[in-house]
């Protein structure tokens, strides 16, 4: 058990750190597209996530990739809160729901792997937008119609990753650790 745990372990560290890399580069692309990528977070996140498949993994992950777009963000550490929550709200929703039991036997619910990345994106966009734009006001408010374009295109975004990574990417993936 010893030497095989410790492999295990040290494969999920590799995974958490290859995929906060891979999270930070699409949250850049996300921003270089005011959000319209969003897409491509949402699905680089999830795959991290279901392959690491332990209760920690969004918000290691969504951690580190929020430390690395701190240190080019104007906002600094203040942007670290989205990632955050992001990642928490993912964990908790897929503990609750039992995502990441099922992911260990190799099954992935579209329905609430969608639901929660819908509500996590929108947790998300909630701290940015009343907290640091709002209460802070560090960012410009936009109006009311490009705020909520900007919203409706991340929660289109992470439900439709939430649909095309359970059904068509994880069945794909073979993970034997």
């Amino acid at each position: 058990m010893g030497a095989s745990h410790d492999r295990s372990i040290s494969v999920k560290v590799s995974l958490i750190a290859m995929f906060s890399v891979l999270a930070f580069l699409a949250a850049l692309f996300v921003k270089m597209t005011v959000s319209y990528g969003a897409i491509v977070y949402a699905i680089v996140l999830l795959i991290g996530v279901l392959v690491v498949r332990e209760p920690y993994s969004a918000t290691a992950i969504s951690f580190v990739a929020g430390l690395l777009y701190s240190f080019q963000s104007i906002l600094f550490l203040l942007i670290l809160g989205a990632f955050l929550v992001r990642g928490v709200a993912i964990d908790l929703g897929f503990w609750l729901t039992g995502v990441y039991r099922d992911a260990e036997e190799g099954r992935y619910r579209v329905v609430p792997i969608a639901l929660i990345m819908v509500i996590s994106s929108f947790l998300a966009g909630i701290y940015q937008y009343l907290f640091i734009t709002l209460f802070l006001g560090k960012l410009v408010d936009f109006g009311a119609f490009i705020v909520s374009t900007i919203f409706l295109v991340a929660l289109v975004s992470n439900a439709l990753a939430g649909i095309i990574v359970p059904k068509y990417v994880m069945p794909r993936v073979k993970l034997s650790w």
